[in-house]
């Protein structure tokens, strides 16, 4: 057995970036640098980087294919065809993403899901199940269809996936002019944000303060069966965090916030049993609640397009917490009232029942008891 990581940037992110001659990282980066290739079992681990859409051509076509979405295809395929190669009845499969990687990383699981692992290395079946999952609204080609049932049995391996981890996932949207989104959304819509059942792990991080009405997040939905499943009990957790799209999945030169998120991915990663170069994470990650740089997203265009706060549901359905690190911000900051989170803690002060999706601080947390009910 081996583990096979895929970790998918997101849209004009790439190792290329730098800021006053200085790297920038996103938390995919990060993801990918910090895995290390044996973990202290000897367990091996093999890992595969995809750079965002955007990120290669002239300017005007690194743009144009950012608006757009223009290459997620590409990057999909790119993506199974690694795994492909590499894979092995029995190996444990981790998908990593952020922004539009994170729907690449969603895709790339409903693809694993709708058309299992193919056995050989046939171009023309990979592209047919690419084609294949992109039908899976059609009967005969959803997960348990006849015809997505009988192209696994004679092509494929059928694998669960361990883990899934995602930053702020925006789908088919996250474009800056509105004259692009009817193509984008049509060709790279989800065909179901509902979260398959073959996905042992599934772990999403979100922006409290992110405001831009096409950076919309698409959560995951549970099947309540498959947390109740006595075989595989499913974990799906959806994590608010300070700050907007980039403070969550990285991207800044500054970076308190961001690495807030990467670490709780890290650790959920670790739980699950992945393994990490603990002198990177030392090196190169260091969370800061208090005094994060909470970054500013809407600039040119952005400032003259819609807006929209973003909603916070406590519910079954979706299993959303809100990270303890915005607490201590919100208790130790009094300029630091997001609507949204503010409309969160009133209901929770006066509704016992919501709490228990609340993280719980320590006996000697900094925060009144009221907060940690």
């Amino acid at each position: 057995m081996k583990r096979i990581i895929i970790c998918c940037d997101g849209t004009w992110n790439s190792p290329g970036d730098s800021e006053d001659g200085l790297p920038i990282r996103t938390n995919v980066q990060k993801m990918f640098e910090s895995i290390c290739n044996t973990d202290d079992k000897g367990i091996e681990q093999i890992k595969y980087y995809t750079d965002g859409v955007g990120t290669s051509g002239s300017k005007l076509r690194r743009y144009l294919d950012g608006a757009t979405g223009f290459g997620l295809d590409h990057n999909i395929v790119s993506a199974y065809k690694f795994l492909v190669w590499n894979f092995v009845k029995g190996d444990e499969i981790y998908l990593f993403g952020f922004s539009r990687g994170a729907y690449t990383a969603r895709s790339l699981a409903g693809m694993i899901r709708n058309c299992g692992i193919i056995k050989n290395n046939d171009l023309s079946l990979i592209d047919q199940a690419y084609n294949y999952y992109r039908r899976r609204t059609e009967l005969d080609w959803a997960p348990g269809g006849e015809k997505a049932i009988a192209f696994r049995e004679r092509n494929s391996f059928e694998s669960r996936i361990k883990f899934v981890g995602v930053w702020d996932t925006v789908g088919s949207l996250g474009i800056p002019l509105s004259l692009f989104r009817p193509y984008n959304a049509s060709k790279y819509q989800f065909h179901d944000t509902t979260l398959s059942s073959y996905i042992d792990f599934a772990y999403h991080a979100l922006a409290i303060d992110e405001k831009r009405s096409s950076f919309t997040p698409t959560l995951w939905i549970q099947d309540k069966n498959a947390a109740a499943d006595q075989v595989n009990p499913q974990v799906l957790e959806q994590r608010w965090f300070c700050g907007v799209h980039s403070n969550i999945g990285g991207g800044y030169r500054e970076t308190g916030l961001s690495d807030i998120a990467f670490s709780w991915m890290v650790e959920k990663a670790k739980a699950a049993g992945l393994g990490f170069e603990a002198d990177f994470l030392k090196r190169y990650v260091a969370p800061n609640a208090y005094t994060g740089k909470l970054y500013n997203s809407l600039i040119f265009p952005f400032n003259i397009t819609p807006k929209a706060l973003r909603e916070i549901k406590l519910d079954d359905e979706t299993r959303q917490t809100i990270d303890q690190s915005v607490l201590e911000r919100y208790y130790y900051d009094a300029s630091y009232r997001p609507t949204t989170l503010t409309e969160i803690i009133k209901s929770i002060e006066t509704d016992g029942e919501k709490s228990y999706w609340y993280p719980i601080p320590a006996s000697n947390g900094p925060f009144p008891p009221k907060l940690a009910r």
